[in-house]
């Protein structure tokens, strides 16, 4: 195998490890498409630090596309929030380290950074 084929297959290895850690949560393996929001929040919530209306949920996006209401959670396996931070303030969590989320009318559609990237396309 050529130097360069080796060091880009250990390099898309070493990216692809947080990806994967935060797909190993058992909270995550546990959302299935075609529950409820409030489901979701449920499951995603179990051991979450303290009272939250969000648990776990580090950032949300909401886009109202075809009046349909698409909505994506952030999964954050430590329960860090990122709250309106101040401007050039840094997020507190690598997106590597997110899991999204993503509903339609407050049912999971999906999960994953590829689902997402196949809603955007």
């Amino acid at each position: 195998m050529h130097r360069h084929v080796r060091r880009n297959l250990l390099l898309s290895t070493i990216a692809a490890l947080p990806i994967m850690a935060g797909c190993k949560d058992k909270r995550i393996k546990a959302v299935n498409t075609g529950i409820t929001r409030d489901s979701l929040l449920t499951v995603i919530g179990k051991d979450a630090p303290g009272i939250d209306s969000l648990p776990n949920v580090y950032r949300t996006e909401r886009y109202l596309i075809d009046g349909h209401n698409y909505e994506v959670f952030f999964f954050s396996p430590t329960g860090k929030h990122n709250y309106m931070p101040a401007p050039g303030v840094r997020d507190t969590a690598p997106w590597p380290d997110l899991t999204p989320i993503a509903m339609v009318d407050r049912v999971v559609m999906g999960k994953g950074w590829e689902y997402l990237d196949s809603l955007y396309t």
